[in-house]
């Protein structure tokens, strides 16, 4: 308890009004910036990839370098083009990483497919992951792709790359799943399932994968809506991505 004779009631102050005026400029100004901020956040995160699975199934279509240009107006400008476009990569001599067929530098495509909202799956082949995923980073782009790489070691160097990125890993049996889960560890991880896997297996990786991939299931006698209403799927890996998207629309 303060003793009466040492508490000392200071004056107030009246403060210059310029510099109020001033601050609350300031604040103003900061509280805009701020919002701009949240906006422009909230902007980027809704074409991430889990944004875009959160909102339906994603359809992805193999591209390739030539069909990947800026100037090109087929895969990456058209309304009606694929979410996700699947492309395979190559190190050139010089060691920069390309898009094949072709000859497009991947951070060209990592560049286009971003002002075009477009997801990529990027086939590593004998790329480095370490160099691949520091382009992605470059070009902001951690959210919007799918390494698949060709091995087991290729699974663990595309891990490694990067702590956010998500890979994918092949999955043909019960044994593979819980395999994969201890792979993985915490890291995002979408689970590869060929469309004749049991659609006991795809429900058991549903529990722990952040994404399931799988490819078109359609037969003359089976269609792609009857599969996928009794499995769990989040991106349908297809050559004929209307003629998917007209299927789906006529069974719904």
């Amino acid at each position: 308890m303060s003793h009466p004779e040492m508490t000392v009631d200071a004056p107030k102050l009246e403060g210059n009004p310029l510099k109020r005026c001033l601050g609350k400029a300031a604040l103003a100004i900061g509280v805009c910036a701020l919002t701009g901020f949240g906006l422009a956040l909230h902007h980027s995160k809704a074409y991430g990839l889990m944004a875009r699975i959160h909102h339906g199934l994603v359809i992805c279509t193999p591209g390739t370098g030539l069909s990947m240009t800026p100037a090109s107006t087929g895969l990456l400008s058209g309304a009606t083009s694929p979410a996700m476009i699947r492309l395979a990569l190559a190190t050139q001599d010089d060691g920069r990483v390309i898009v094949v067929p072709g000859s497009n530098q991947l951070s060209d495509v990592l560049a286009s497919s971003r002002r075009a909202h477009t997801l990529l799956m990027l086939d590593l082949n004998d790329t480095n992951p370490v160099d691949v995923a520091k382009l992605v980073r470059k070009a902001r782009m951690r959210d919007r792709v799918v390494l698949v790489a060709p091995n087991h070691d290729g699974i663990e160097a595309a891990l490694q790359a990067d702590s956010a990125m998500m890979v994918a890993i092949p999955i043909n049996s019960t044994r593979d799943a819980y395999a994969a889960h201890k792979l993985a560890r915490h890291h995002p991880y979408a689970a590869y399932l060929s469309p004749t896997a049991s659609p006991g297996l795809f429900t058991l990786v549903h529990r722990d994968a952040e994404a399931i991939i799988t490819e078109n299931p359609a037969t003359p006698s089976f269609s792609a809506s009857q599969f996928l209403s009794e499995r769990p799927v989040d991106i349908v890996v297809t050559k004929q991505p209307a003629q998917l998207t007209q299927d789906l629309t006529l069974h719904n």
